[in-house]
């Protein structure tokens, strides 16, 4: 009976084991698959993530040795979201993925190798195989969740050799943002719009701190909406793609999708209240035939404008008078106080209007069409410094402004470029021909301002003249892979055409001219910006020819080299041949190491050969003329000042990549740069140079000129560190990632003229040939570091990402326009600052995800210009600043007004700009899902 009953129960168990089973397999499904490359090659190690969007529970598993995965217990039902993921391969997304109880889903994925068009002219290289480093950020994810909405700001946070930061009634530059590589100057890095040369703009960088004297690429004429990704080749180039590429290339990829789309919406505000920021974007793809595509983005954006902690300091920008008890008395009686004269002082309002497209068509089976461009219309509004009755009484109409005015510095900036061309195959030969139009046009407009010598009729709205910049390039390149020349050995050759054309246009009469109706010492032109007058005016063509032959050879599956080698010819100028020459070798598995030597040269850009313009300088004790002058000037003839002629440069690179897991890389790259008759602006001149130069000076009636030269011979050296990590934590995704560029730029030489050698050696900095700001500006201007660090976590529909940028040192020389000033200006010193960011994601939908985060979220600025004059070193040689306030004080009866501007603009914008905390939200619907 014992014996029956023990059975009994055996039986019982083995039933419920059977029915749990049973019941288990009934609420239970699984997924299971293949992956393989694009050439067909099974690949290991690959991540696969199941996401449950109801619960938000993430099961994943990496593929084995023959590319098989599968993932079991899964919840029946859906949605899920699969997602595949292989460093060194674009990424799978699969949504609205439903599983069925008992049944296993089957998927094979095939990952395309995610292959970089700058750098090589291979088309199956990866980032982490080529020879020299190249940064790929991707611009679909970055547009949708980060707090900035232009490119230039976007990649700020995202690269650390870049750097861009928005100017402050800087001119021209409050308009349009600088931006450069690896510590280098604006004009040293070539930009690409999908591989080919994009146009410059037509604006020179003349003030400011960031690309002075440089002509740079305009990348926020581009909508960041329309771009897939953005690669960045930190190394030299110019033999691969010419003039300009030697700091290295960015090279811009728009969208190319036939299908889907999103609908992008952002905005945000500044917790002072200003800076109001709203975007508003469209992108669509759609098919052209059986393999076109036709992609399109529409968006406008608004930026408005920021002041920080204005204030007036006696000593520097008063209102009515430098003597305390005057100025409280003429305030009193006027009825004003300093509120009612704040002076502007940050980001300059933008408004944005951008049209993208990018288009392929196969034609027949050997033949592909494609065509690609863009229109950006853009307005700016900025603000010039005050005129006031304690500096400028003659320059102010009481009839029309009482007690003073801001001048307003507005722009109208159309850019357009257009692209069209042929992928032709010839066998196992491919030839690629295109055209590419690219156009800059801006034009200023002054306000609230007058012409003072025009007297109580003059107008308070100026057309004050622009530029325009036109830029057509044509070329042709074949290549061919022979598969089994070595390990493989890809050959290149080409030829291509460019002209450019350049023009200052001339501005309304009563922006630049000066009449007898005024008072006895009224200025002509405008204030706050003197229109270009018939004198300026100057338009001018160049054109050059290059041919290039680009080899590259796999030797070993191990180890691969390659060579580039241009010749090009200038019409202006004459000709160049360059060459560059990479290696890369396989060391073992997880490690391989590479470097590069290369040749390089930059043509003066046709602005600074052509540019002139005279201009106005508002100083603490009125204003004076300046004038900068061109190759072809009389005054510079008179100076002796040589023609231009190209920057010329020669480079090394070397560094590993390190890929000891599928999850982890690191690489490490040390560079050397040295660059030969560097272009800059020269030191301001007046007469006593020599007799000629005096003459010029007096029929031109200007106090003081400058020109563009070939001056200087500099070394920049730095060091360029990535890693990245992402690891499966809990539920859900940990990502980190890491980079960091640290740089160095030292004078080697200085090249001055005959008849500047003892300006360069006297006592006065102010008379020096190459100015000592410049000097700072170049050596010193730039961050010397710049590291990132990014975390991030993804579980089910929500995702944080805790992004912290620090901010290297930076040290240059103050401004300097008291006449009387023989001593020179403040060093300024601007301590390190680190930036951090809070986003936080939620994907409510398939179709719809939120993003809402601060940027600097700790309220970080950078220091005030009085802090950085402390922190740096006082004009003249001078221990402390009290010892030389004390000798300013003896000298000139009054206290000292350097640093200059301290009080109506108390930031420089140095390392990141100074509008503090920024709280935003950004929201996409994802089209066709």
């Amino acid at each position: 009976m014992q014996l029956f009953t023990r059975l009994c129960l055996l039986l019982c168990s083995l039933f419920l084991l059977c029915a749990s089973q049973t019941h288990a397999q009934a609420t239970t499904a699984s997924i299971k698959g293949t992956i393989s490359s694009d050439k067909n090659t099974p690949l290991a190690g690959v991540t696969v993530a199941a996401i449950h969007l109801p619960t938000g529970i993430r099961r994943t598993a990496a593929s084995d040795s023959s590319g098989g995965f599968a993932i079991d217990a899964l919840l029946v039902g859906g949605p899920y979201t699969l997602q595949v993921a292989q460093p060194g391969f674009r990424p799978v997304l699969v949504t609205n993925v439903f599983l069925v109880a008992g049944k296993e889903a089957a998927f094979t994925f095939t990952l395309s190798t995610e292959v970089v068009a700058v750098g090589t002219r291979r088309s199956d290289r990866t980032a982490l195989e080529s020879a020299v480093p190249i940064d790929i950020i991707d611009m679909r994810t970055l547009s949708a969740t980060v707090p900035q909405t232009d490119m230039t700001q976007i990649l700020q946070y995202a690269v650390p050799s870049f750097n861009s930061t928005r100017q402050t009634s800087a001119g021209g530059s409050d308009h349009v943002d600088p931006a450069s590589l690896r510590g280098l100057g604006t004009d040293q890095m070539l930009v690409l719009v999908n591989g080919k040369r994009r146009h410059t703009t037509a604006l020179i960088n003349l003030f400011g701190n960031r690309g002075v004297g440089n002509v740079g690429t305009d990348l926020n004429t581009i909508a960041a909406n329309a771009v897939d990704r953005v690669e960045i080749l930190r190394d030299g180039a110019a033999a691969q793609y010419g003039s300009d590429a030697i700091a290295g290339v960015m090279n811009i990829n728009l969208k190319a999708d036939n299908k889907g789309g999103n609908v992008l919406v952002g905005t945000g505000v500044t917790t002072q209240g200003d800076g109001l920021t709203v975007l508003a974007s469209v992108n669509k793809g759609f098919k052209l035939g059986p393999k076109g595509f036709l992609n399109l983005t529409l968006d406008a954006d608004h930026r408005g404008s920021t002041t920080r902690d204005y204030s007036r300091d006696l000593a520097s920008r008063p209102v009515f008078s430098f003597d305390r008890a005057e100025e409280e008395a003429a305030l009193a009686a006027s009825g004003k106080t300093y509120a009612d004269f704040e002076q502007r002082n940050g980001d300059a309002r933008i408004d944005n209007y951008r049209g993208i497209f990018n288009a392929l068509v196969a034609a027949t089976d050997k033949v592909r069409l494609y065509s690609f461009g863009g229109y950006n219309y853009r307005r700016g509004n900025a603000a010039a410094p005050w005129v006031l009755p304690a500096t400028q009484s003659f320059d102010i109409i009481e009839s029309i402004f009482p007690y003073g005015y801001q001048p307003n510095i507005n722009t109208r900036i159309h850019d357009a470029s257009a692209a069209v061309g042929a992928v032709i195959g010839l066998g196992p030969w491919s030839l690629d021909v295109s055209n590419i139009a690219g156009y800059n046009q801006m034009r200023y407009n002054v306000s609230n301002t007058l012409n003072a010598s025009i007297g109580p009729s003059s107008p308070t709205t100026f057309e004050a003249g622009g530029f325009q910049f036109l830029q057509n390039v044509a070329n042709a390149t074949i290549s061919r892979l022979f598969p089994k020349v070595l390990a493989g050995t890809n050959v290149a050759f080409g030829a291509e055409y460019r002209n450019d054309r350049y023009q200052i246009v001339e501005a309304d009469q009563t922006s630049w001219g000066e009449f007898d109706a005024g008072e006895i010492g009224a200025e002509g032109g405008s204030q706050g910006f003197l229109g270009f007058a018939p004198a300026s005016a100057v338009t001018g063509n160049r054109s050059n020819i290059g041919g290039f032959i680009d080899i590259e050879a796999d030797v070993t599956k191990k180890w691969s080299v390659s060579t580039a080698l241009r010749f090009e010819n200038y019409s202006d100028f004459g000709s160049a041949f360059i060459y560059k020459v990479t290696s890369r070798f396989q060391v073992v598995k997880p490690l391989a190491v590479r470097g590069a030597f290369n040749t390089g040269f930059r043509a003066p850009s046709l602005q600074q050969v052509l540019y002139r313009q005279l201009s106005l300088e508002s100083t603490a004790s009125g204003v004076r003329y300046s004038g900068i002058f061109n190759n072809q000037d009389e005054v510079t003839q008179a100076a002796g000042i040589p023609a231009l002629g190209p920057e010329k440069s020669l480079s090394f690179s070397g560094g590993l990549v390190l890929t000891p897991l599928p999850n982890f890389s690191f690489t490490a790259d040390a560079y050397r740069i040295d660059i030969n008759d560097r272009i800059i602006l020269s030191g301001l001149f007046g007469p006593g140079i020599n007799q000629n130069l005096d003459a010029a000076l007096f029929r031109y009636s200007i106090d003081r000129a400058q020109f563009f030269t070939n001056s200087l011979d500099t070394r920049t050296m730095g060091l360029d560190l990535v890693a990245s990590y992402q690891h499966e934590l809990g539920r859900g995704s940990f990502t980190a990632t890491a980079a960091a560029n640290f740089n160095r730029t030292t004078i080697q030489g200085l090249n001055v003229p005959a008849n500047f050698q003892s300006l360069e050696t006297d006592d006065n900095p102010n008379t020096n040939y190459i100015d000592p700001r410049q000097l700072s500006l170049i050596e010193t201007g730039n961050p010397k570091s710049k590291i990132l660090l990014n975390l991030g976590y993804e579980l089910g529909k929500f995702s944080g990402v805790v992004r912290n940028t620090y901010f290297g040192k930076v040290e240059y020389y103050d401004t300097q326009t008291d006449p009387t000033n023989d001593f020179g200006s403040y060093f300024l010193s601007f301590a390190p600052r680190t930036v951090t960011d809070l986003l936080i994601g939620y994907k409510p939908t398939k179709s719809l995800s939120l993003t809402a985060g601060v940027n600097n979220v700790l309220n970080v600025f950078p220091n005030t210009v009085s802090e950085a004059a402390r922190n740096g070193r006082p004009p003249g040689g001078f221990a402390t600043e009290e010892l030389f306030n004390a000798y300013y004080q003896g000298r000139f009866g009054k206290p000292s007004n350097l640093p200059e501007n301290r009080d109506i603009f108390p930031y420089n914008p140095v390392q990141m700009g100074f509008n503090g905390t920024f709280v935003y939200l950004k929201a996409v619907y994802s089209l066709g899902l």
